[in-house]
């Protein structure tokens, strides 16, 4: 396409991830109108309409997601090339967009502030989201690196796994219900769960299929925090990550031995097989791999 910048790709990315001209005239120092004549401009240059409005958002059109794809291969590529070129030079710059699930922001700031300090001019985006959310940004090419406990399926994935996730059951700090018993024997107990789609629900349903376990009128709670302070009052039981408890005082809360658990799940470091990794990525993505023993 005849007048295809790099400009106006690095634009359309902008407002799409920004979700507004606001937000990308921000991000590129632009102003509104320069913002929106980048668009027109290449809107004009591919023919079709590449942006629609939907409620007050910003959605992209198939030919504005095939552009949007587009931008990502060119401009990290672009990205990789400038790393490369300063290493040469003996500059260690560049940029990271990070991507983790809801569960996975108890583990990844303190291995990203690891990595910050060892290379304190990287430029990091780390962006948190349910499960679904983050399947949509791998699916859009949207990062670099992504976290997941359990990765989204797609020939495109190079996913390895490089922490344990386990997933204990808890209760709350006075139940006096069954303990060192099967989850059948909980079979009567309310048990809190995540939303459908979430990791964790998914790693649980699987586990209860091969079970033969179903639970009785669950109730669905679709935060981590929101479940452990529910469990903590007293309204039941839940199956949750160590790491949620962790990074909380569990006075109100007791895990209870239950056959089969902790449930051995794990986190994966998740990249595009079709998406060039810059140094800085790459680096990053090696920092985790290192923690396999």
């Amino acid at each position: 396409m005849n007048n295809l910048t790099f400009r106006l790709l690095e634009v359309f990315q902008e407002v799409v991830d920004g979700g507004s001209v606001t937000a990308a005239s921000n991000s590129l120092a632009l102003s509104q109108p320069t913002v929106s004549l980048q668009l027109k401009k290449l809107s004009q240059i591919v023919g079709l309409p590449l942006l629609e409005q939907f409620n007050g958002k910003v959605h992209m059109t198939e030919a504005g997601e095939a552009v949007y794809l587009c931008a990502q291969e060119v401009l990290s590529s672009q990205a990789k090339l400038t790393t490369q070129v300063q290493a040469l030079q003996g500059m260690e710059t560049g940029a990271l967009k990070l991507a983790a699930v809801t569960t996975a922001k108890y583990i990844a700031p303190p291995m990203l502030s690891a990595f910050c300090k060892a290379h304190p001019n990287i430029d990091v985006h780390f962006t948190v989201g349910n499960r679904e959310q983050i399947a949509g940004r791998f699916k859009q090419n949207r990062d670099d690196v992504y976290i997941f406990s359990q990765p989204p399926e797609d020939v495109n994935i190079e996913a390895t796994a490089f922490m344990d996730n386990k997933l204990v059951v808890i209760a709350p700090g006075d139940y006096n219900g069954p303990d060192y018993c099967t989850l059948h024997d909980l079979a009567g107990e309310k048990f809190l769960l995540r939303e459908n789609g979430s990791g964790t629900r998914k790693a649980v349903d699987e586990y209860c299929t091969r079970q033969g376990f179903s639970f009785r009128d669950p109730m669905i709670i679709e935060s981590n925090e929101a479940i452990r302070l529910s469990v903590a009052s007293g309204l039941g039981l839940a199956i949750l990550s160590e790491h949620t408890l962790a990074q909380s005082a569990t006075d109100n809360i007791r895990v209870l031995n239950v056959q089969d658990f902790p449930i051995c799940n794990s986190w994966y470091v998740v990249t595009r097989k079709n998406r060039p990794l810059s140094l800085t990525a790459l680096a990053f993505k090696q920092s985790l791999l290192e923690r396999i023993q």
